[in-house]
C-alpha cells in the first residue's frame, strides 16, 4: 500500500527487539511482529487506564482494532455492556459489530478474541454503518511504536490509516473522535529517540497514548486525514478490502497507481 521510509522500519526493528522481552507470543505468528500487534505484560492494566480515559471524555461509541493487546479492553467493554465495532483482520471482511447482550454469561473473555468476535459479532456493511451507526467517540488501536508527538506506526501495511479514512469518509469518524494508541512502555519512544519529520499527510496521528504505567496526552494539534488518498493504493489492494472497494466505486473509481 504505502512505501515505508527506511527510518520507520529501523525504529520498528529497534523497538521489536525490546518488545520481545515483555511480549506474549501468538501461536500463529510466534515472534514475527511484522505480522501481528503483540499482547504484552500489563495489557490488562492498560485496558483499565483506557476505560478511565474514555470515562473522562464521556465516550460511549467505540471502535477497537483486532490487535492482541486489546483483548482485555474488548473483554471489559463486554462486561460493562458497551457495544463496539471492530475491523476484521486486514479489513478483508469489513467491520464487525458486537452487542454484549449476544454474549452468553461467562463467555466475555472468549468473545473478546478474534475467534470469539467471529462467533458472536455481526458483520456490518459500510452502507449500514453510514446509515444507522452514530459517530464514534473513540477509536483505539495498538501499534508497533508511537512517538511523543502522536505518530503511530503499525506493522507497515497502513490498515488503521485506511480504517480512519473510510470511516471519516462516511461520517463515523469526525474531528471530535478521540484516537488512542495502546502500547507497552517500550513502544512509546523517549523524546530523545524519536526521529523528527516522520509524519506524512496520510498518517492518522493519535491524541493519547496509553501504556500499563501512564497515559500520555499528545500536545498540540495535528490535522488528521479527511479522506482516502487513492493514489497511494493499487487497484488490487482496493479490491481486496470490500468497504474500500465500495467507496472506490462511489467516488467514480479515481486513479490509483495501477489503475
Amino acid at each position: 500500500m504505502i512505501d515505508e521510509p527506511s527510518i520507520r522500519n529501523e525504529v520498528r526493528e529497534r523497538v521489536w527487539s525490546q518488545l520481545r522481552e515483555v511480549a506474549r507470543p501468538d501461536s500463529r505468528f510466534a515472534w514475527d511482529f511484522g505480522e501481528f500487534i503483540a499482547d504484552y505484560v500489563g495489557s490488562e492494566t492498560g485496558a483499565d487506564r483506557l476505560l478511565e480515559l474514555a470515562d473522562d471524555h464521556d465516550c460511549g461509541t467505540w471502535l477497537v482494532t483486532p490487535d492482541n493487546n486489546l483483548d482485555p479492553l474488548r473483554e471489559r467493554l463486554i462486561e460493562r455492556s458497551i457495544p463496539f465495532l471492530m475491523p476484521t483482520y486486514g479489513i478483508r471482511r469489513g467491520f464487525l459489530s458486537l452487542d454484549p447482550a449476544d454474549v452468553p454469561d461467562g463467555q466475555a473473555a472468549f468473545a473478546a478474541t478474534l475467534d470469539g468476535m467471529t462467533r458472536f459479532a455481526d458483520r456490518v456493511p459500510l452502507e449500514t454503518l453510514e446509515a444507522d451507526h452514530p459517530s464514534l467517540d473513540i477509536m483505539v488501536t495498538g501499534a508497533s511504536f508511537v512517538t511523543p508527538d502522536g505518530l503511530r506506526m503499525g506493522k507497515g501495511h497502513g490498515f488503521f490509516d485506511l480504517e480512519w479514512a473510510m470511516l471519516r469518509r462516511v461520517g463515523l469518524a469526525t474531528a471530535d473522535t478521540l484516537v488512542v494508541a495502546a502500547v507497552h512502555d517500550v513502544q512509546l519512544l523517549p523524546e530523545a529517540d524519536a526521529p523528527s519529520g516522520m509524519v506524512a499527510d496520510h498518517d492518522t496521528v493519535v491524541d493519547h497514548v496509553v501504556t500499563p504505567t501512564r497515559t500520555h496526552r499528545v500536545e498540540g494539534e495535528r490535522q488528521k486525514p479527511s479522506g482516502i488518498r487513492w493514489p497511494l493504493l493499487t487497484e488490487a489492494e482496493i479490491r481486496s478490502i470490500p468497504p474500500l472497494e465500495t467507496l472506490w466505486h462511489r467516488d467514480g473509481r479515481p486513479t490509483t497507481d495501477d489503475a
